[in-house]
This record gives C-alpha cells, structure tokens and sequence, in this order.
C-alpha cells in the first residue's frame, strides 16, 4: 500500500488542497487503465505530458494524483500532491520505503529470463519467509516504484528485476534500492538501440554486482563467460551456477527435456540431489532455478527443500507456457518478449 505521508516525506512534496485519500492501492501511470484507489502519476518526458489526463484518470476511479502542474478541475474528494519532478519523487518514495521496512533485496539483472528466475527466487524464499515480487512491465527506474506499491511492513524479502532503458541508469537503480544479493544469468544482443554493443550492455548490468556491500551475495552463471568474469569485480560472496561442465557451485547435469517438464540431477558441494523436476519448459530455464537454490542457500534454505518449492512453479504468461489445441496438438506461447538468445532456446526446445 501507499501512504499519502510517505510519498509527502519522501518527495518534499506539498498538498495541493485538503487530502481526501491517505492511502492508494497502486501507482497509474496511463490514465486508459487507471482504476479504483489508484494514485494517478502525470509525467514529462521527452515523449509527452501527461498532465493533460489527470482528469480521465480521476473519471475512472483514481482517488490521488502525483503531478508538477496542478488541475484545473475540481479535485474535491481526492489527494492532490505537488512536486518539481514526479520521477524523481517516484524514486526517492522507493528508497525511503525500502529503508522503512527494513525489507532486504534480491536484484535480478540480464538480458533475458528475469521474471522466471525471480520466480524461482521467489518460491525457494518463501517456504521460510514472507516474500514480495515485484514484477511490471515497466523497465528503467520508473518500474521500481511500480514493483514497490505493494510492498507491506511483513515483508522480509522483495525480489526486484533491473532493466535499465539506457547507459549510466543501472547506478541509478541500483543507488535506490540498495540490493542485498545481485544476480545475473546472461548477457546478450538485446536493448541495442541504446546500447552500442553487447560489451556495453555487459558494462551497464557490472554496475549490480559492483555495488554490492561485503555482506551480499552474488549470483553468475558460469556458463556465460561475460558473466563469469564478473566475480572479480564484486566485493560479495559469489555462487555460480552452471550446467556445461563441472567448476559451477550449483551445477544442474543429467538434463532430461520433456514436453509437460524438465527434468535434472543437482549437484552442491559433495551431495547430489537426483531424480529432480521443474515445469518450466526449456533447459535455458533450469539457470533461473539453479539461481533460486544459491539465494536460498544463502538464507539457510536446504537444497532439498528448495528443491520442492521449484516443482511446482506456475508457467509465466508469454515464457514458454504451454496450451492445449485442437486435435490433441501443444501449443507454446512464447511471445512476451525475444532476443536471439531466448529465440535460439525456443527453437532448441522444439529440437530436443
């Protein structure tokens, strides 16, 4: 939930009128879908204003409204929040309430399979503690306040996917939130518009692991050489994950590809764990996995017991979630989002 005095302390804001609302369900950044309890944020951005929809996004239910520009309407009966740059106060009630809740962070950061290794994170923390995922389908730093609205005082753990729009705003990211544990499973073409190369993309997601405090804990893939290499610029513990060969801490071998689930062997340390399953689609997937068993062992979740939670994780909407068709065929959707590195996957999913 949003406090009104939250985001007033946060963003040195000041209210425009008497408040009427003190506590709103969620930020509405495009007044088409704004909804009952919502805050409506107007922004100026090099596309547009959208301070000329502050009055459809009251119309349509929202009961406050983060803005520079005042209404010109009556706004009896809503909260009405004015400050210099709605961005910026987005962002600064996201650090002010992570700091208040004292909620630790788990940052996924890379190219492609973030939301499905969030969700394995997710699910392996949230057999010992009370966990938030904050996905949207907003990238940059606008996404995290997004991905914060529903964060509550009971949570212990929010689990948080960085995809920075251009060069320098991972820092910026990762400045406000502050991450506990970083975790980074690829690096590949994606986002080229406005990043120059794969090696500046490789630069920008460096900044997570970077920044990470002695005390955290860095998760790579090492299977992926640009990431690999990532362990000596990180002052935190670092757990590789990896399934082409052996020098990975939690390594997935034995892989077994189906049509209704993967299955796999795990190996950590000198104990092997056989015979194990997950039904996500795709031996690419088994990485996000891997990753949600390090961070759970890094909390004092027992392998076996993550192992359980990852059984029967639900398919994400558009990665690889199967669907039944006409005349018994299977039909997978895919289509959330692709880079060449999640098609090739796809495509190596239908060979096996």
């Amino acid at each position: 939930m949003i406090s009104l005095y939250d985001l007033l302390e946060a963003s040195n804001g000041q209210l425009f009128g008497e408040p009427a609302a003190h506590i709103f369900t969620d930020f509405c950044l495009d007044s088409r879908w704004a909804g009952d309890g919502q805050l409506y944020v107007a922004l100026k951005t090099d596309r547009g204003d959208t301070h000329q929809f502050m009055r459809e996004a009251v119309a349509k239910g929202a009961i406050g409204i983060l803005c520079v520009n005042p209404p010109d309407f009556d706004t009896e009966g809503i909260s009405v929040i004015i400050v210099k740059d709605t961005e910026a106060a987005l962002t600064a009630w996201a650090r002010h309430v992570l700091h208040k809740t004292g909620t630790q962070v788990v940052a996924v950061a890379g190219t492609a399979g973030k939301s499905g290794t969030a969700q394995a994170i997710s699910r392996v923390l949230g057999t010992r503690y009370a966990v938030h995922t904050g996905e949207v389908d907003v990238s940059g730093r606008l996404g995290l306040p997004l991905a914060l609205a529903r964060l509550s005082a009971e949570h212990e753990f929010v689990v948080l996917e960085l995809a920075p729009d251009f060069p320098g705003e991972m820092a910026d990211m990762v400045q406000t939130i502050q991450p506990d544990v970083g975790v980074i499973l690829n690096i590949g073409h994606a986002h080229t518009d406005m990043f120059d190369n794969v090696d500046e993309i490789a630069r920008e997601t460096r900044v997570l692991i970077e920044r990470l405090s002695a005390s955290g804990l860095a998760v790579l893939n090492y299977d992926d050489d640009r990431v690999r290499e990532m362990a000596g610029a990180t002052r935190a513990r670092v757990m590789t994950v990896g399934m082409e060969g052996f020098g990975a801490d939690v390594m997935a071998y034995n892989v077994v590809v189906g049509v209704s689930k993967t299955g796999f062997d795990v190996r950590y340390k000198n104990e092997r764990y056989v015979g194990r399953w997950t039904p996500l689609l795709g031996k690419h997937q088994l990485y996000g996995v891997l990753a949600g068993l390090a961070v759970g062992l890094h909390y004092d979740t027992p392998v076996d017991e993550a192992l359980r939670a990852i059984s029967d994780m639900a398919y994400l909407p558009g990665r690889m979630h199967p669907h039944a068709g006409p005349d018994r065929c299977i039909l997978i959707d895919d289509t959330y989002s692709a880079t060449p590195a999640s098609a090739l996957a796809a495509l190596n999913w239908i060979q096996a």
